[in-house]
């Protein structure tokens, strides 16, 4: 079969709030690295963009493959973009021993990064730090993890073999101290389509990336200037990147098309919705207007809505409206980021017909399917995936007056598209399955 896809979620495990070894999702790392060890006598390559490197069952069956042989290429974020914060003592899924020590994502990350970039014996294994950072206001925050965000956020593998290749996606980091979530992960073998963009990207990428042993905290990150790359997506794949010019505002036109075209129904699930009416100040662009105001996908979904096409949403977050909060001060959820323009999506939801909206606590997973056709991506349905900026200049941060920025404004996301009906129908199992859990809220 050409396509698979699994799942992983909290209920899968003993106890949800158990941090493990084995990372986030341990049945999806078990899944990612059978379906590499069931072809892995026809691999010559392996790609792996991976948001958080911190799992050391990972690495440690990477290594093995790279000492057999297959040349290994791993591109993550800095260390410096690893949560110091919240130390766990972690439990050992296979064994239930657990650490006698607590541990960060960041202490995991620091022991393999330390020893790729001390060791001088690590053949076929070569491992990248894709340092941009993307910001385009002067009022951020100190961001939790790092001074400012890193731009990359995918999850996917692209795995060259001998007579044909895999695309892995995965919603899950994969990471160790996080707790499991509902995730899933897909997996494309030898299709048409998607090959020729994702081995472009992946060589785009280490060009733009540094090489582990060349790489100094000292560096100056916050110059995110990159060269522009050349790009053509496919139908079926399309991704964002600082090196690809105008990439995330093309973005949003690629999935309205497919939103607008829509002849039943739609599902958006995502840990974040909020792409609604949002304006932002282009003065930071060579060629868009000084300010734009655009409706969103989500907006695009709501008129949807308006046409007859049955809409549901599915999200992580949730803000209710200030005359909503006694109906819902019970309800366990995690806000978004700028609540106020959630709140400007929801009040229009729940004015339109045709729209159901559940909110799960454990919700990571980001996709859209709209009536035979599945969109699986990487980004959350947010203002910034969609906004990109050439030429974002900050001398200083409102909240970090020491800070500076200069660069491009985009993040790196990743979406595919696919019409296999047994995957739709998977996906959709997914969406009853979460609408069905107790934890799952329905507040519209």
């Amino acid at each position: 079969m050409p396509y698979h896809c699994y799942f992983d979620e909290p209920d899968n495990y003993k106890n949800q709030f158990d941090f493990y070894e084995q990372g986030g999702s341990p049945f999806l790392l078990q899944e990612f690295i059978r379906t590499i060890e069931n072809d892995k006598n026809n691999i010559e390559e392996i790609n792996i963009s991976w948001y958080l490197f911190n799992n050391q069952y990972l690495y440690n069956y990477l290594k093995e493959l790279a000492a057999n042989g297959i040349t290994v290429n791993v591109i993550t974020i800095p260390l410096e973009g690893y949560d110091h914060n919240n130390p766990k003592v972690l439990k050992n899924l296979d064994t239930g021993k657990k650490t006698t020590q607590e541990l960060t994502k960041y202490n995991l990350a620091r022991k393999i990064f330390g020893e790729v970039y001390r060791s001088t014996s690590l053949k076929n294994f070569h491992f990248y730090v894709f340092s941009h950072l993307y910001v385009r206001s002067a009022n951020i925050k100190k961001f939790s993890r790092g001074t400012l965000p890193y731009s990359l956020h995918i999850k996917s593998a692209y795995i060259k073999k001998k007579n044909g290749y895999l695309l892995l996606m995965s919603s899950s980091n994969l990471a160790v101290r996080d707790l499991v979530k509902n995730e899933s992960i897909i997996c494309i073998e030898n299709e048409p389509g998607y090959e020729e963009t994702a081995n472009t990207f992946y060589k785009n990428l280490i060009e733009r990336s540094i090489a582990i042993k060349d790489y100094r905290s000292s560096l100056n990150t916050t110059c995110n200037t990159h060269d522009k790359a050349a790009f053509q997506f496919s139908d079926s794949i399309y991704i964002t990147a600082p090196f690809y010019d105008n990439s995330a505002n093309q973005l949003e036109k690629t999935l309205i098309n497919y939103l607008e075209a829509a002849k039943e129904k739609i599902i958006i699930c995502a840990q974040h919705l909020a792409a609604f009416n949002y304006n932002f100040n282009a003065t930071h662009h060579s060629t868009l207007e000084k300010n734009e105001t655009r409706q969103g996908i989500l907006g695009v979904v709501l008129k949807m809505a308006d046409k007859g096409i049955s809409v549901t949403c599915l999200s992580q977050t949730f803000a209710p409206l200030p005359q909503d909060e006694q109906k819902f001060k019970d309800v366990k959820f995690r806000s978004p980021v700028n609540t106020r323009n959630f709140q400007k999506f929801y009040t229009q939801l729940k004015n339109t017909k045709n729209v159901t909206y559940f909110i799960n606590n454990d919700i990571h997973s980001k996709y859209i399917i709209i009536d035979n056709l599945l969109i699986y991506c990487s980004y959350n349905f947010t203002p910034t995936q969609f906004i990109y900026l050439d030429d974002v200049n900050i001398p200083t941060f409102k909240n970090m007056p020491n800070v500076s920025y200069t660069g491009i404004h985009c993040e790196v996301g990743m979406h595919v598209i696919i019409k296999d009906r047994n995957i739709i129908k998977s996906f959709e199992a997914n969406v009853a399955n979460i609408k069905n859990k107790k934890q799952t809220i329905q507040v519209k």
